[in-house]
């Protein structure tokens, strides 16, 4: 498949997925404009541990254990900042004030990574896993999902303020760009990619704000 720029740096990113999802999924993001090094220190990776450390507000629930049951791997890639968004629109070298992850930050968005167990899931249940996932944390999370046989899912909820009470977010409707092939992903793939990018979300709230 021949790709042009800015695609093919993109592309060439996806081609290099290898064991370490963590790892995959940063430099993914790197080539998509974002970068943090607030991460969260001494993450195992087992899903028991981080449904144990972000427990929902109501545990124990069907798309609780579905989760545990469907998931092999769930881990914090980063956190980023509304600082550190202003900085890199700024097209300034990326610093950091903060020496590290911070739960209770609400001026901030999460990315994850999540490796399931199986190779094909409906629409449904990347919604539940997502949904699930996000009601953990007061910022929006941002989910790379990925199956058995290598195929990547972008998940992301939309949120708006809980109109009884201004601290919450009520969850609304998920967005999925799904079945990403790393070794040969799809121009349509791509150009969504392209368009998440911060660079092209930067331009489009300067346009449209």
């Amino acid at each position: 498949m021949t790709t042009s720029s800015p695609y093919n740096a993109i592309a060439s990113a996806l081609r290099r997925s290898g064991d370490d999802f963590t790892d995959t999924s940063r430099e993914l993001l790197a080539d998509l404009g974002y970068r943090s090094d607030r991460t969260l220190a001494g993450q195992t990776g087992h899903v028991a541990d981080f449904i144990e450390q972000f427990p929902a507000p109501h545990p124990g629930t069907a798309s609780e254990n579905n989760f545990a049951q469907q998931a092999t791997f769930a881990a914090l890639i980063f956190q980023v900042t509304s600082d550190e968004i202003e900085i890199i629109a700024q097209g300034q070298q990326l610093l950091f004030d903060a020496d590290g992850f911070e739960q209770g930050l609400a001026q901030s968005f999460l990315f994850m990574a999540v490796e399931l167990k199986g190779t094909r899931y409906p629409r449904s249940q990347y919604i539940s896993f997502t949904r699930e996932i996000n009601k953990r944390f007061s910022a929006p999370t941002v989910v790379l999902f990925k199956t058995a046989d290598d195929l990547l899912t972008l998940a992301f909820v939309h949120r708006r303020m809980n109109q009884r009470d201004s601290k919450r977010d009520v969850l609304g409707s998920v967005s999925l760009v799904r079945k990403i092939d790393p070794t040969n992903p799809h121009r349509a793939h791509l150009d969504i990619l392209h368009d998440l990018s911060l660079a092209e979300r930067l331009r489009w709230m300067n346009a449209n704000g």
